[in-house]
């Protein structure tokens, strides 16, 4: 009784503080260019991030249950980056990508599991992570090193400033005003109306692998915004693809920042380990909550890891 009572609190509490848009079609958004991210107004607002004693599938990394604050709007991508976006960048821009390096040695092509293990597979990569990926499926094997890239590409290719969100504005954007493990409340059964999570087909591929109790479709990548969106017009945002945030990995996250800026105040360690957040389609109910974060090498890929852009609402 205590804790449902708690619980109620936190939800009437948050209703009271949190501004949130009435309908989705009233939230502005933008396309600075044909093969650009559709970018959509965040507005202000205050919610609590992080997840409380009670939550199910709760982790010892997830942050503790705390108000955060966003007093300035900001554009953040609808939906994940495709394939067929990043493609466009990587012809235009011929980059090339830094290996992660691990025991002095790199690590060539990208993770991958098979069932039993992770390991690289030298072969893979972001055109090739290891299954049939659409263009319109969102970008995997692309670390953050490279997403930061594709971020100062957009800047440079629109005139408006694009990065990485921060880990604070990626959940606080995805709870969209819920206090909930997901945006859609607490049912696990009804995660496959909005996420390409780890599902039933995806449980019989990889039977030893937590699943939830319903079907999405897909076992692996599904084409972005295939799933219905949350309050803010934003689809993905659980499942389909981890993806990567401006903020440094640390383990005490007391000291740090709850207006939305990124800690990157990461002196010992450079910010070398970064903060994805999400969960993709191979997460069960722990690794795709709305607190969960991860922690992986700046320069690390991943086949269920990706990305999307946050911008500046106006042009400098």
């Amino acid at each position: 009784m205590k804790t449902s009572f708690h619980i109620l609190f936190l939800i009437l509490l948050q209703i009271f503080f949190f501004k949130v848009a009435a309908q989705n079609d009233s939230i502005p958004s933008f396309k600075d260019c044909k093969s650009c991210p559709e970018m959509v107004t965040i507005p202000t607002g205050k919610v609590y991030i992080g997840s409380y004693k009670e939550e199910i599938g709760r982790k010892q990394s997830d942050r503790k249950r705390v108000l955060a604050t966003i007093s300035k709007p900001f554009a953040l991508a609808a939906k994940e980056v495709t394939l067929g976006q990043y493609r466009v960048f990587m012809e235009e821009t011929k980059y090339k990508s830094k290996a992660a390096i691990r025991d002095g040695e790199p690590l060539v092509g990208c993770n991958y599991y098979d069932g039993k293990q992770y390991g690289y597979i030298a072969n893979h990569n972001w055109k090739n992570p290891g299954y049939a990926q659409r263009e319109d499926a969102p970008v995997v094997c692309v670390s953050w090193s490279d997403a930061n890239a594709y971020a100062n590409w957009l800047s440079k290719k629109t005139g408006r400033k694009y990065r990485i969100p921060s880990a604070v504005e990626f959940e606080y954007a995805s709870r969209a005003g819920s206090s909930s493990p997901w945006y859609w409340g607490t049912n696990p059964e009804e995660a496959c109306e909005y996420a390409n999570i780890g599902d039933r087909a995806f449980g019989d591929k990889y039977p030893t692998r937590p699943s939830f109790p319903c079907t999405d479709g897909y076992v692996y990548t599904a084409p972005v915004g295939k799933f219905k969106p949350n309050k803010f017009g934003l689809y993905d945002m659980v499942g389909n693809a981890w993806e990567w945030t401006e903020d440094c990995y640390k383990r005490d996250l007391t000291d740090a920042p709850l207006d939305g800026t990124a800690d990157t105040n990461d002196p010992e360690n450079n910010c070398a380990w970064r903060t994805p957040k999400g969960g993709s389609w191979i997460s069960g109910i722990a690794w795709s909550r709305a607190a969960v974060r991860s922690a992986d090498g700046a320069d690390y890929k991943s086949f269920m890891l990706g990305f999307r852009v946050a911008a500046e609402i106006e042009k400098k």
